[in-house]
């Protein structure tokens, strides 16, 4: 049984006689009478009793009928949500993401569902390892991460760099110098993992200019991390995205030194395929 037979039984099924639904079928009468010969010999029962004047469904033949309307239904649907994925207005996509950008993830996920409702997007956030390995099993398609990644295995689009800002809280005087800042913090408190570049950086940077050894701590919460600055516990760098995040009771003052930026991109794995939701999806960053 194929969905030709289906297709034409359906025909059959829905025609006053077998002639009738050769002619709407454009076939020859005798081929779709050996075709339903065919069928009722692979099924082992009568489908249509057959009259000169109109034929008539057997019980057997209704539930054929039912089944092949069903049948091909779902062929049809699910070669309508293949060609509505291929033009880009169905489908889902997996996002990874690590959680200090999830502020920026959220922005594009907004806009982005706006315009294409339909489209589920399934968000994975996790640590750069885990991404990495997400990306390279294609559990996920996507990842916003602020690693740079092998060359040779991923493709990094859409690189953003923007600038890093001392946060601290109002107890501290907003004329003071980073530097007076700095030194009169109780503790430097990163939302950075202590691998990370920028980590390092900033790490070297603080221990040469302050002048006297800071605890210097990270966190990857930044909810938590936002209220540790707030009641005075410690005092941050965090990228320039992350300042709309920031209640009013937090000062801010930014690193004009060239090397302390933060780069974030979208990567993806090489070689595979791309379907265009995915390709509509990155356009919107």
């Amino acid at each position: 049984m194929d969905i030709r037979q289906l297709t034409y039984f359906i025909a059959i099924a829905e025609s006053n006689t077998i002639s009738d639904a050769a002619k709407k079928l454009n076939i020859a009468q005798s081929a779709l009478s050996q075709m339903l010969k065919q069928l009722e010999t692979e099924l082992g029962t009568i489908l249509i009793e057959r009259h000169k004047k109109q034929h008539h469904l057997t019980p057997s033949g209704c539930i054929m009928y039912d089944e092949a309307l069903s049948i091909t239904a779902q062929i049809n649907q699910a070669k309508q949500r293949i060609q509505d994925s291929n033009v880009g207005i169905l489908g889902s996509i997996n996002i990874g993401v690590d959680a200090l950008l999830s502020t920026i993830l959220y922005s594009t996920i907004k806009n982005y569902s706006k315009t294409y409702p339909d489209i589920k997007l399934n968000i994975f956030q996790n640590d750069q390892a885990t991404l990495q390995e997400m990306l390279e099993a294609r559990q996920i398609d996507v990842a916003l991460t602020h690693y740079a990644l092998n060359e040779d295995e991923f493709i990094s689009i859409n690189k953003e760099t923007v600038p890093v800002y001392l946060v601290y809280s109002d107890n501290y005087d907003e004329h003071w110098t980073m530097n007076e800042i700095l030194r009169q913090s109780k503790d430097i408190i990163l939302p950075l993992h202590k691998d990370e570049k920028l980590y390092k950086e900033l790490t070297l940077w603080l221990n040469n200019s302050i002048g006297c050894k800071k605890n210097i701590t990270s966190c990857a919460d930044v909810k938590l991390l936002l209220q540790l600055i707030k009641t005075n516990q410690c005092v941050s760098f965090i990228p320039e995205f992350l300042l709309r995040e920031l209640p009013k009771s937090i000062y801010i003052h930014e690193v004009t030194l060239p090397t302390l930026t933060y780069s974030y991109q979208w990567v993806y794995l090489k070689n595979r395929y791309f379907p265009k939701i995915l390709t509509e999806f990155l356009s919107f960053n």
